[in-house]
């Protein structure tokens, strides 16, 4: 589980100088520090500590690549000045003794923070600096409790939610580091998108801009709980809409609908929780009412589908256009602080309905079970990404009255809808930026675990 946690940088007077420099020209900063674990799907707070013993600045971490023998790179951006330095002494004086050791240790010396010690440096250091606390809050015990407080569907829920949009912004190519900002209010979310700092009214201007020619958009106008976000990086831009009629605590799952404007590409998800076995690790079992029910609706969307759709250019080639795949995750928990993908098996529906008759996933007692020994093949997280991205799979729907009635489905079997577009046209206000995967390069190998994205800069005439 990739869970937040803390940094105590250490600066000398001669790197406070460059520290400086680097904001005011940069507004962020690297440094050289010894070797440290920290996933990079979580978040990291670095309190910037300067010579005279206080921690003048506060700013979100990330391990980099290696700095050389034994020495991790520090990357930090979102650097903020502290209305008044807050001294380290009194940290080390306010923390609970069971930790105060702990903590006067990485305060004097630097470094990682444990994970109690990390808890507790954040719940004293709202009360020494207010102005932080918009920075910090989401990481305090008081936020912990109230998110205990939610119901165990409610929080299953905003994890399935969480998963869709994670996996909406990794087919368009865009950062998923805006997840990790996800913060609890006091009243309780009518979806994951409330807890974002993207989130808008669906009657956003760019909203409307990016969905207004988007088969189904004219529905989702009407239902009556709905959110939107709009993620951007770089020139990528993503356009969430997450729909449904039932409070969070009684819908009943998630389907993802991705559309690709540049290729008119429409692909469906839809999320199965897999269940522990001592003997083949997670198993789903079937048949289940309410899946023979969602296929049978896919069927009869696909008979439909068959009547309108036509291949006329190259960009609808596709080596399927069968829209519909089962994501089976073996353990789904709401994880706010993390900006990884869920593990998984995305089977293509076709293929699920020779799985359903194959004689591998019989039970000893004559039920079916899936799992990852018996399935034979199955789509990852990455290499789904990669299917998806080039619209090499997927659908285009001429028809918008198709999807509406699909949508309309979905919604009034309790299930939410995440539907997410990447439009074809640049972002107006974006840089001319992009980034360059860093998992894959030209050659299609893969690079060093520690590399990071590089970005790029694009002059057009």
């Amino acid at each position: 589980m990739a869970k937040a946690g803390g940094y105590i940088l250490r600066l000398s007077q001669e790197r406070l100088g460059v520290f400086d420099h680097a904001m005011d020209m940069y507004g962020r900063f690297a440094e050289a520090v010894p070797s440290f674990n920290h996933s990079r799907n979580a978040p990291l707070v670095c309190f910037i500590v300067d010579p005279s013993g206080h921690v003048s600045h506060i700013g979100r971490g990330r391990r980099g690549v290696n700095a050389g023998t034994e020495q991790s790179r520090l990357n930090i951006d979102e650097i903020h000045s502290l209305d008044s330095a807050v001294s380290i002494d009194d940290i080390i004086t306010g923390v609970p003794n069971r930790n105060r050791k702990a903590v006067e240790d990485r305060f004097q010396n630097g470094g990682l923070l444990s994970p109690k010690a990390f808890q507790e440096t954040v719940d004293l250091f709202v009360q020494l600096a207010p102005g932080a606390g918009g920075l910090i809050e989401r990481f305090t015990t008081s936020t912990r409790q109230r998110l205990e407080r939610l119901s165990e569907r409610a929080r299953s829920n905003l994890a399935y939610q969480k998963e869709a949009v994670a996996v909406a912004l990794s087919l368009a190519g865009i950062d998923r580091a805006s997840l990790a900002e996800w913060s609890l209010e006091e009243e309780a979310p009518e979806s994951f998108l409330d807890g974002l700092a993207e989130v808008r009214m669906r009657e956003d201007p760019m909203v409307i801009q990016d969905m207004r020619q988007v088969p189904g958009y004219a529905y989702l106008r009407d239902v009556p709980n709905a959110a939107a976000a709009v993620f951007v990086d770089g020139e990528d831009r993503l356009t969430v809409i997450m729909a449904n009629r039932q409070p969070l605590e009684e819908q009943t799952g998630t389907d993802l609908i991705y559309f690709n404007e540049r290729f008119q590409a429409f692909i469906m998800v839809q999320y199965k929780a897999m269940e522990p076995d001592d003997e083949l690790g997670a198993i789903f079992r079937f048949p289940e009412a309410k899946l023979t029910d969602e296929l049978s609706r896919m069927d009869r969307f696909l008979k439909e589908l068959s009547r309108v759709k036509t291949v006329t250019k190259t960009d609808d080639f596709r080596f399927s256009d069968d829209p519909f795949f089962l994501k089976f995750c073996p353990r789904v928990q709401f994880e706010p602080d993390s900006t990884g993908l869920t593990k998984g098996m995305y089977i293509p529906h076709a293929y699920w309905r020779l799985l359903e008759k194959d004689d591998r996933l019989k039970g000893p007692r004559g039920g079916r079970r899936l799992a990852y020994s018996n399935v034979g093949r199955y789509f990852d997280n990455t290499s789904f990404s990669m299917m998806v991205k080039g619209a090499w799979v997927g659908t285009s729907i001429p028809q918008s009255e198709l999807l509406e009635r699909w949508m309309r489905d979905v919604v009034a079997s309790g299930r939410s809808i995440t539907f997410a577009v990447k439009p074809d046209d640049p972002d107006p206000d974006g840089e001319d930026v992009f980034v360059v995967d860093p998992n894959v390069d030209l050659d299609g190998l893969a690079l060093q675990q520690d590399e990071e994205p590089v970005r790029v800069k694009i002059s057009r005439e």
